[in-house]
């Protein structure tokens, strides 16, 4: 017999899925720039946007949105700005030895 908790499980993998599905676009985007400009491989390039995440406190699909809005010269779409300069920085020192933007 299935219980409450057994369809709150159910509804947290759900809205995780859909996380999931509504942010992977922006990560693929970011870690084809980083394979594209510094010539690294796939596994590589998740490696240094999940290093630039976890230096910077920033959720993945942030400093890929970051990345795609630098490369494409245009405004990230994120609210606050203390964050994309954070990770701007942290990005530029630790990753990937050049200016984003």
């Amino acid at each position: 017999m299935e219980t409450q908790g057994d369809w709150d499980g159910v509804a947290l993998e759900r809205d995780q899925l859909r996380t999931a599905l509504a942010t992977q676009p922006a990560i693929e985007q970011a870690k084809s720039m980083l394979m594209l400009i510094r010539g690294w491989s796939a596994d590589h390039a998740f490696a240094a946007l999940t290093e630039i995440s976890q230096h910077t406190n920033v959720k993945l699909h942030d400093v890929a949105t970051v990345i795609v809005a630098a490369g494409s010269r245009k405004e990230p779409n994120l609210a606050d700005d203390a964050v994309v300069q954070a990770f701007l920085r942290e990005a530029r020192h630790l990753v990937l030895g050049r200016p984003l933007g």
